[in-house]
């Protein structure tokens, strides 16, 4: 199984309140960070699977010559080992990010 994007909100209007709620209610362990207007993040791998929430703004991510672009209420789910790196919007991004390390 290859990079899978999807929505975690069912609404356009999603925001970092609602990503909360939805992690708490979930029980899932996140990480938050954030990035600036048009910051290029270097491409790398992860030795383990990786989950990446965009909570508000928007980031694209280049996976194998294919581009995922990410805005409020979208995640993708990027399988260990894949080299991947992005650019955020024009006003930076909120995500979190999981790690499903050692599963």
């Amino acid at each position: 199984m290859g990079p899978k994007k999807y929505r975690w909100s069912k609404t356009y209007e999603a925001g970092e309140g609602e990503l909360i709620d939805l992690l708490a209610a979930k029980k899932i362990d996140a990480e938050r960070w954030t990035t600036s207007e048009f910051e290029e993040i270097e491409t790398h791998p992860h030795s383990y699977d990786t989950t990446i929430w965009c909570a508000e703004g928007s980031i694209a991510y280049t996976i194998n010559k294919q581009t995922f672009p990410l805005q409020a209420g979208d995640a993708l789910f990027i399988p260990a080992n894949y080299i991947h790196g992005a650019t955020t919007g024009f006003a930076g991004s909120i995500c979190y990010e999981t790690s499903q390390q050692g599963k």
